[in-house]
């Protein structure tokens, strides 16, 4: 979300409020317990940048994470076709528009490393093709994000050694998504390849 220069972010809001703060603001308490603002607290509150927004993206990823605009909400997205780009910037706002009656801005980028330079985003959505994984998800762990990643993972195990050493040596959240290996479907097909073999 860009932000407009007539708002203030929460980190210039606490800066001027502490500056300008008056001998009748001393009483009152600084720190709110979580259980004031609950789960809807603006510290909660996930801001993620959505790199690939072909057909994964848009079928699976972004609709996931539309359905929790409380909690997550996606700021960016970032595709090499401008094209695919623009359907997913409109697909979010339209949905944000209706879910939280709010016009929220979705910026676009070319390359998705200035969607994980921008110091707002926590997290990171990669559902780019498969030979395009590993390299987005070391830059956003070195960039301090947390990453959901599509499978595979990588195209060698040098490749995966890779990953997993920049993930845990910064410290970030890592999962990779294997929703093909939990729906009804692929279970049943599995129960079935042992039948097809003993025939």
């Amino acid at each position: 979300m860009k932000m407009n220069p007539s708002h203030l972010d929460r980190r210039r809001f606490l800066k001027f409020t502490a500056a300008g703060a008056s001998a009748a603001a001393i009483g009152f308490p600084t720190i709110i317990p979580s259980r004031v603002l609950g789960a809807g607290a603006p510290s909660k509150l996930i801001q993620i940048a959505q790199i690939g927004c072909g057909r994964i993206a848009e079928g699976m990823d972004l609709p996931g994470v539309l359905r929790h605009p409380r909690i997550a909400r996606i700021l960016a997205v970032a595709d090499f076709d401008s094209n695919r780009a623009g359907i997913a910037r409109r697909k979010i706002e339209q949905s944000y528009g209706k879910s939280l009656s709010q016009k929220i801005e979705i910026q676009t980028c070319g390359d998705y490393r200035e969607a994980i330079a921008r110091p707002d985003i926590d997290a990171v959505m990669i559902s780019t093709p498969d030979h395009w994984h590993a390299q987005p998800v070391v830059e956003a762990a070195l960039a301090g994000k947390d990453i959901y990643v599509q499978k595979p993972l990588s195209m060698t195990v040098a490749e995966g050694r890779l990953v997993s050493d920049v993930v845990r040596a910064q410290k970030r959240v890592l999962q990779i998504g294997s929703q093909q290996r939990s729906t009804a479907q692929f279970h049943r097909a599995c129960e079935l390849v042992p039948a097809a073999k003993r025939k």
